[in-house]
């Protein structure tokens, strides 16, 4: 019986398994946001521990050259954890910061992209920010793609909408995307510190 299980058995569900027929098993959310995310050219750091994320933050900064003071923070919060400087009530002129440091709504696995809104953007739009985004978010803002972020943020906040409600798109290297950055998009290279919460 071995024989027949080897020969016939095993052979059968592989083709079965493989099948074009069955539906493709998606990563889970994690795995899935960390592979379009950083195929698209993100940054991703996951920090297992509060320390690891203030030693992520100052590893960037390094990286950069840059002093946590060429950073703004949209977020008093962020701005007293990270030591950066925070942004006055009707500030313009962002992009004279090396890096902006903010939360988010969600992280969307199928295409790893970030979800945002005013609360972590105020009233700016995606091109006035500095061209370097840094992210902080936990891994509980995984969701599977836009319309399960956009079902979420409506339950999160039932009595009032957010408005400026948007998504961080991640810049390329590529000499097309460099042309459609000169053209007035509002790609920006992107550093994410993800938490295990």
């Amino acid at each position: 019986m071995g024989i027949w299980d080897s020969l016939f058995g095993k052979s059968k569900s592989k083709k079965t398994e493989n099948s074009p027929f069955f539906p493709k098993q998606d990563d889970p959310l994690d795995v899935g946001f960390a592979k379009n995310f950083t195929n698209k050219g993100g940054k991703f750091l996951f920090n297992e521990i509060k320390s690891n994320l203030t030693e992520n933050f100052k590893n960037i900064c390094i990286e950069n050259n840059w002093e946590p003071k060429h950073i703004i923070s949209l977020d008093n919060s962020l701005s007293n954890e990270f030591g950066t400087g925070s942004i006055p009530q009707k500030s313009v002129g962002l992009k004279a910061y090396s890096a902006a440091l903010i939360n988010c709504e969600y992280l969307i696995s199928n295409t790893g992209k970030i979800l945002l809104s005013e609360y972590q953007i105020k009233h700016f739009k995606i091109h006035d920010l500095p061209q370097t985004i840094i992210v902080k978010a936990n891994m509980n803002q995984l969701v599977r793609d836009v319309s399960q972020g956009m079902t979420l943020l409506k339950n999160k906040y039932p009595k009032k909408i957010p408005t400026n409600i948007t998504t961080l798109k991640i810049r390329s290297d590529s000499e097309e995307e460099k042309q459609a950055d000169k053209s007035g998009t509002s790609s920006k290279s992107i550093y994410l510190l993800l938490e295990d919460k």
